[in-house]
């Protein structure tokens, strides 16, 4: 989920990010249904402290103040170089986060409703974040860019600010297509000559060359940003654009292009180029294209000289391949995520077709042992807010989970034991668990000096270990001793650029290293490399050399990766072993032949750049931060306001305001929504509404009117998984409407409604990335409210409502190919006296937004919603849907910022009824129709999903029904 308008460092696709375009949804909808939860990424069951660097203020918590230090000490370096680049300071002190929660090398920004910064204490170990950085500047770099960036304003959009505040409207930047947010800060993060940052990366120059294959994406495509892939398709053209801008037209351009947009009240993508380059964005791109196939037939020609050594392709192309082994007997193990369904573990024989294992998580990986013993790792939800690495063993077709939120990113069976890598604390260290885990795994060895462990290999005799180390630009393979844990590990390979998929097997050691830009697969032999691959992009992951001779890679393709098995590899190229041009002097080998002992080089100094720790307080950060008016007019009745929304720093707090003063009947209305760490909800609203009145044109008084007041308490406690979420809650609701005579200065009360609420919900319900929405899985929800409690404080002229009700949700998706067949059931049955509910409309809240209390208003599509005959204390809904994708358009215009992504349909089939007495209704209502759904995306950062439907109802009162709704149905 690259959201634009801010951003996430690494590829976000199924992981846990949030930017600055879930914000402005957020504070537009401004907790439009309380109860629903929000995603909570700061554990409040630990102690956090606060600290200030000189532009920084850090969160972190109380037991990590060296990890702070760290990150404050990163944060300043980044400073002068981005605000530099980008000409402009922020106007205040950026707010921090450190989490330890999330096992993912991720990051966030956001400017609403203040500039903030998330920082994942996960250094990456794979894929396009591995450079010669120190992990902590790139993701630094690369964050505060967009911070900066969207920090910027001036002219109308700056004086409104003034006047209002952070309001996503006069934030000119956020309403950037997200390959300018994310290319910004990708440019700004790279260094090609020093290989930092992606910008002419090993992935990026072959998702590049792979592009070129496929063809360019057009500017309105990129726009759009819809599900063509590759993933990181918005920072890897973002990136490109603005070398080729610099190089053509000058760096100074870049910061000129980020001043002309911010001062735009509306997004003027088409023209912000005019002025510093003469041509429109769309002659631009076109210009850009050109040249960027000039660049990238002329890198790849060498490349592309020589025929592919890979083998035949298995399979692909594929969403993802995540991770392979080879097995004792020749067949092959891949974690396979076609992009529609679940991943799965696959077996693919070495010949015939794949053969389905076990659904395993996204990003799993494996590791097989000498005896077939496979072991993997993947992430899950733990202790309710922690997504953490855990270790499995496959067991015939099904997984034993041998951990718990252990933050075990990789594992190996070594021998009777298990090897691992664990996070800790933002660092990574080698721990031994038992073949059996039970306790607390046993520290190996944990460098102290910023060298970080990225994979690890267990030798076939289960004796010795083999690590990738990496520092700045200082990159080793080591071996390490079990059998003597004290010694230091062995240097046996160092280079000066990336390497990862380390194996090792009967032909010894081998890894995927960036040699002359590209990943292939080498083996380590002496004192040299030899390559056992030539792909024309690049390979991402690989078994080693199999005990038949076989190599299994996954390589990067147009649309996705693609699995190759070579059945005999042989040297393809020679080099030296050790390359360290940029890392130092070269490792040399002592008279026995023996890699001299693993030298990590003197320790740094940190730099103390951070004040001292107070315990945190939101209130630093809560408070308000924008403003804007509101006003109303009913018949005599007229009111002035304002509104406002905010959240503290951590995300614990968060609230929605509308204060308003009625001139003429003197009276305080407006609303208040409040949510406590995403799940605990409290929303209170008065409104009043004019009901009779005299007088006429701007001489109206009112003489009759409502004053209705409602308030909502929803507590729901989760306890979730990835594939699973279940929470439980508890709540209340109060519904009270007083009509007031003017005149008489009297009053009566139609409605009086109180109720207590208790409630169950069961969702495994899932989607993937080209999935027509969610496409597998259930989701059930049990809720109980009862009017008893209150009973006797019901007023006399209200219903007397003394009575329970139970209702249950259940939906159902089964995917049927591309297309899914959606089955939707809800009964509501009532004991004693109770509102009733009402059939009819398109919408249903309870099945669209959450958990809602006191809701009485159930679809059933083809009747008004009005109907006496659809009304009573009982009631039952039958929805049957097939949901089939029509096309994905994936464009979005600039001149209006007006786009699409998908264009989708569903048939259905409605029957439902309503009855007080008995088991069921006399008749049965049954409705059919069609609906459109269209992915509609505005100004390039906001999504809405509109559902355009016409439905028929096939008995009385029949009617036919066009509606325009936001949302699926259910």
């Amino acid at each position: 989920m690259a959201i634009a308008g801010a951003g996430c460092w690494g590829v976000p696709a199924g992981r846990a990010c949030t930017a600055a375009r879930t914000m402005v949804a957020t504070l537009l909808l401004v907790l439009a249904t309380v109860p629903a939860r929000a995603q909570l990424l700061a554990d409040p069951r630990v102690p956090w402290q606060t600290a200030d660097s000189a532009h920084f203020r850090i969160h972190y918590r109380a037991a990590q103040r060296a990890q702070a230090e760290a990150v404050a000490s990163a944060a300043e370096r980044v400073y002068p170089r981005v605000t530099q680049a980008l000409q402009w300071e922020p106007r205040s002190r950026t707010e921090l986060v450190v989490y330890t929660e999330v096992d993912l090398a991720n990051g966030f920004t956001t400017p609403l409703p203040f500039n903030l910064i998330g920082v994942f204490l996960a250094p990456p170990d794979e894929g396009e974040l591995l450079d010669n950085s120190p992990w902590l500047d790139l993701l630094l770099v690369h964050e505060f860019t967009h911070a900066v960036h969207l920090d910027q304003v001036r002219g109308a959009p700056r004086v409104l600010q003034s006047i209002f505040g952070r309001l996503p409207w006069f934030i000119p930047n956020l309403f950037q297509p997200g390959w300018v947010t994310e290319g910004l800060a990708v440019y700004d993060e790279s260094d090609p000559a020093a290989g930092r940052g992606r910008l002419k990366s090993p992935l990026f120059e072959a998702w590049l060359r792979a592009e070129r294959a496929r063809g360019f994406l057009a500017l309105a495509e990129i726009n759009a940003d819809g599900r063509a892939l590759p993933l990181a398709k918005e920072y890897l053209y973002g990136a490109y654009f603005f070398e080729f801008l610099a190089r053509r037209y000058g760096r100074d351009k870049i910061a000129a292009y980020v001043d002309q947009s911010s001062g735009n009240l509306v997004p003027r993508l088409k023209s912000n180029p005019v002025e510093m380059t003469g041509k429109t964005m769309d002659r631009l791109w076109d210009e850009f294209l050109a040249d960027l196939a000039a660049q990238v037939d002329a890198r790849a020609a060498p490349l592309l000289a020589q025929p592919e050594t890979l083998g035949p392709r298995r399979l692909g192309p594929l969403f993802k391949l995540a991770s392979v082994a080879a097995m004792p007997d020749g067949s092959t193990l891949a974690v396979v995520d076609g992009g529609l369904h679940a991943p799965h573990l696959v077996r693919l024989p070495a010949e015939g077709p794949p053969q389905p294992l076990v659904k395993v998580n996204a990003d799993a990986h494996l590791d097989v042992a000498p005896d077939g013993g496979v072991l993997l790792t993947q992430p899950d939800i733990c202790n309710t807010l922690y997504l953490a690495y855990d270790v499995y063993r496959l067991r015939g077709e099904r997984l034993e989970q041998l951990t718990n939120c252990a933050h075990l990113r990789r594992a190996v069976q070594a021998g009777p034991e298990i090897a691992a890598l664990q996070l800790d604390d933002g660092r990574t260290r080698l721990v031994r668990l038992a073949a059996e885990p039970t306790a607390t795994p046993e520290v190996l060895f944990a460098p102290t000096d910023g060298t970080e462990l990225l994979d690890l290999a267990a030798a076939p005799d289960g004796r010795h270990l083999g690590l990738i180390t990496h520092r700045g630009a200082d990159w080793r393979i080591v071996e390490f001793d079990l059998e003597h844990p004290g010694l230091p590990p062995r240097t046996l390979l160092r280079r000066a650029a990336p390497m990862q998929g380390l194996e090792q097997g009967p032909a010894g050691i081998e890894v995927i290293a960036d040699v002359d830009g590209v990943y292939n697969v080498w083996r380590l032999r002496g004192d040299r490399l030899e390559r056992l691959t030539h792909t024309h992009t690049a390979v991402v992951a690989q078994t080693g050399t199999a005990a038949d001779g076989a190599l299994t890679t996954v390589v990067l393709a147009p649309q996705g990766y693609a699995l190759h098995r070579l059945a005999n590899p042989t040297t393809l190229q020679s080099v030296p072993a050790d390359d360290t041009t940029t890392a130092g002097a070269a490792v040399t080998s002592d008279t026995r032949g023996a890699p001299p002992p693993f030298d990590p080089g003197p320790v740094p100094e940190p730099a103390t750049v951070l004040g001292d720790g107070q315990p945190y307080a939101a209130w630093r950060s809560v408070y308000p931060r924008s403003w804007l008016p509101a006003a109303f007019a009913d018949r005599g009745l007229s009111a002035v306001g304002a509104s406002t929304a905010g959240a503290d720093a951590l995300g614990w707090h968060q609230y929605a305001a509308l204060l308003e003063w009625e001139t003429s009947q003197k009276q305080l209305l407006g609303s208040v929504e409040y949510l406590f760490l995403g799940s605990h909800g409290l929303a209170l609203s008065r409104t009043l509404q004019a009901r009779a009145w005299a007088g006429s044109g701007n001489d109206e008084q009112t003489t009759v009117y409502d004053s209705h007041v409602k308030a909502q308490w929803l507590s729901l406690f989760p306890w979730d998984r990835l594939e699973r979420r279940v929470a439980f809650g508890v709540g209340a609701a109060l519904d009270r409407i007083e009509q007031v005579d003017v005149a008489s200065d009297s009053s009566t009360h139609p409605q009086d409604q109180r109720l207590l609420a208790a409630l169950v919900d069961i969702d495994t319900s899932n989607s993937n990335w080209t999935s027509e929405g969610l496409n597998r899985g259930l989701h059930a929800t049990l809720l109980y409210e009862s009017y008893r409690p209150f009973a006797h404080d019901t007023s006399p002229d209200a219903p007397a409502y003394d009575g329970g009700m139970l209702r249950t949700d259940l939906r159902g998706y089964l995917p049927l190919g591309r297309s899914v067949l959606a089955l939707r059931w809800t009964e509501a049955l009532a004991s004693g006296s109770t509102q009733p509910f009402q059939l009819g409309g398109a919408t249903d809240q309870v099945l669209q937004l959450g958990p809602v209390l006191d809701n009485r208003q159930l679809s059933l599509r083809g009747y008004r919603g009005d109907e006496p005959k659809l009304i009573g204390s009982n009631a039952r809904v039958v929805s049957t849907e097939w949901r089939l994708p029509l096309a994905d358009i994936d464009r979005h215009a600039m001149v209006p910022a007006v786009g699409i992504d998908r264009l989708s349909a569903a048939v259905f089939f409605d029957v439902g009824g309503a009855w007080n007495e008995g088991r069921g209704p006399d008749r049965w209502r049954r409705g059919v129709g069609v609906e459109l759904l269209g992915e509609i995306k505005l100004l390039y950062a906001l999504g809405l999903q509109l559902r355009l439907g016409l439905a028929s109802g096939l008995d009385e009162p029949r009617s036919t029904q066009a509606y325009l709704k936001i949302g699926r149905a259910f």
